[in-house]
């Protein structure tokens, strides 16, 4: 695809400072790259694989996003074409310096227990001889029920669990 030369170093400018490009598969006119002003999606598309096909750069594809990765080759070729020091490596190459960290000293007679603010993940358990509001959970089993409150629940239209008494013979 033929496309301005300034963009097209554009893109390999920002290729070979990150290490990796992104660009959604959107070949619309309309659908710029959000990271290069002024370029689409489409013309990201064709530089990159205009290098994939030269085993400069390793694709993958996921949710229609393409990933590109610089392989050393890539590297080597870039800072050529871009006219680079050897000094200077992509992003995803840099080693990340993490400050030394300084140990923290507790204070002496504090507890030894970390706190967090906010809600617990967990409500905390009960207590077994401790009950709240709806009683223990087997309270329902130990409850005997006397016949005369099946009878009357039977006698207000509701249905009993316990069979009828007997009538008795007659005779």
């Amino acid at each position: 695809m033929l496309m301005p030369l300034e963009r097209l170093q554009a893109i390999y400018e920002l290729l070979f400072r990150e290490g990796v490009m992104v660009a959604k598969k959107d070949k619309r006119p309309q659908s710029f790259h959000p990271q290069l002003p002024g370029i689409t999606n489409l013309q990201v598309l064709r530089a990159m694989g205009s290098l994939r096909s030269r085993g400069l750069v390793r694709e993958t594809f996921a949710w229609r996003h393409c990933y590109w990765y610089l392989t050393n080759e890539g590297i080597g070729h870039l800072r050529q074409y871009l006219h680079l020091p050897p000094e200077i490596v992509p992003a995803s190459l840099q080693r990340v310096r993490r400050p030394v960290a300084v140990p923290m000293r507790r204070p002496a007679a504090g507890p030894r227990v970390q706190t967090v603010p906010g809600l617990a993940s967990c409500p905390p358990k009960r207590q077994a001889g401790g009950e709240e509001g709806g009683g223990s959970r087997q309270a329902y089993r130990r409850r005997e029920e006397t016949r005369e409150q099946h009878v009357e629940a039977a006698s207000a239209g509701g249905v009993s669990r316990l069979a009828p008494e007997p009538s008795p013979a007659p005779g």
